[in-house]
């Protein structure tokens, strides 16, 4: 990374660290050994680039996870031959038709659509997934809904039967446990429920929560008799980037390895004197003389627009404090600490906007965000550079 960096940049860039993303996904796999591992790719894979994730993490997992069906063609058009599993949203009569031809998994979610889609799912041959809402209410059978589970576990092409969980990340996981409980249920009272089939659950939260193989599998064996490991398909996303998905701080946080490392250059450096401002609408004023760097990035590039004052940057190592309010292509950085320490910055210098040692979860937390909205914020004007 230093090399990246010494080299000079010109303008935003994403370096994606790929052995630090194949490690997150074996820190995954490590949590449910016996799993199957859906790596979500959605959104662009959360920023960091879907073709180049999908290259990089090709043969370390059994299956891709996108929401919408163009992501999926995307896949298949660049050579991608790897399950993928289509989350979201629709599957018309076309839709359907799409999926079988480019040999895609659709998960099927509305009790309102389903009597259609598993009518072009059985014209088609095309295997499914089956969600169960238990209480997201997002998307997902209605965990009451008996007849339509009946109906949809009836078909030999329903591979999976999934739900979300929605406060995985709570310490306890009581909520999480209520939902399995309510999908336990859901299964039992279902006549088809207790065919053999292949369950997922576990996002990335609930991963994290795990202490161990171990303990990991005794939570869902308690409250799910059908669970079998051999039998689960774990699908890990933001963890993947090493961000950390747990509203707490865990010891657990050392061991996820950021992979996008934002940076972008110094474009210039002046001095300032006292009470003079810095920004649309003078939010910032300096408290003594000083100096201001002007960094190349801005809410264009999907730094947040919303950070605050003070929020971390990096430059030669040094955490320097955001000044001023975000533009859309510049923001401003208070570098007189680092010029009274002896060290000198100029144009051409590069800045870490988040990266190894300035976790973006810490620069979410500074805009009133979460570290999901600036990874997949993340826009098409920056390069990535994969190493």
């Amino acid at each position: 990374m230093r090399e990246f960096l010494a080299g000079g940049l010109r303008h935003a860039t994403a370096f994606i660290d790929q052995a630090a993303m194949r490690a997150n996904l074996a820190l995954a796999r490590s949590k449910a050994p016996h799993a199957a591992v859906l790596a979500m790719i959605k959104a662009n894979a959360y920023g960091h680039g879907m073709l180049a994730v999908a290259d990089c993490l090709a043969g370390h997992c059994e299956y891709y996870g996108v929401a919408r069906l163009t992501e999926a063609e995307q896949l298949r058009a660049h050579g991608c031959e790897q399950n993928i599993v289509v989350f979201g949203h629709g599957y018309s009569a076309n839709d359907i038709a799409m999926a079988a031809k480019l040999r895609l998994t659709p998960c099927l979610y509305s009790a309102q659509l389903l009597d259609e889609q598993l009518q072009q799912c059985h014209q088609h041959k095309l295997p499914f997934w089956l969600k169960l809402d238990t209480g997201m209410h997002r998307l997902g059978i209605p965990e009451s809904a008996s007849k339509c589970i009946d109906t949809a576990l009836a078909s030999p092409l329903c591979e999976v039967v999934l739900t979300h969980l929605h406060s995985a990340d709570e310490p306890g996981m009581p909520s999480s446990k209520q939902q399995l409980q309510r999908f336990s249920e859901a299964l039992k009272n279902s006549s088809k429920g207790n065919l053999e089939r292949k369950l997922s659950i576990a996002n990335s939260a609930f991963l994290m929560q795990a202490s161990s193989p171990s303990g990991y599998a005794n939570t869902l064996r308690s409250l799910l008799p059908a669970y079998a490991p051999e039998k689960e398909i774990i699908r890990p996303g933001i963890m993947l980037y090493g961000a950390n998905p747990l509203a707490q701080a865990i010891a657990d946080e050392k061991l996820l390895s950021p992979v996008m490392t934002m940076a972008a250059p110094v474009i210039d450096v002046k001095a300032i004197a006292r009470g003079e401002s810095v920004g649309y609408g003078a939010t910032w004023r300096a408290d003594n003389p000083g100096h201001i760097a002007t960094i190349a990035a801005g809410y264009a590039d999907g730094y947040p627009r919303h950070a605050e004052n003070g929020t971390p940057v990096e430059i030669h190592g040094v955490r320097c404090p955001l000044a001023g309010r975000v533009s859309m292509d510049s923001i401003g950085v208070d570098i007189s600490a680092l010029i009274k320490s002896g060290v000198q910055v100029h144009a051409g210098d590069s800045a870490v906007l988040w990266g190894a040692t300035l976790r973006v979860e810490e620069v979410a937390a500074c805009a009133g965000t979460i570290s999901y909205q600036l990874l997949t914020g993340v826009s098409a004007r920056v390069e990535r550079v994969n190493f």
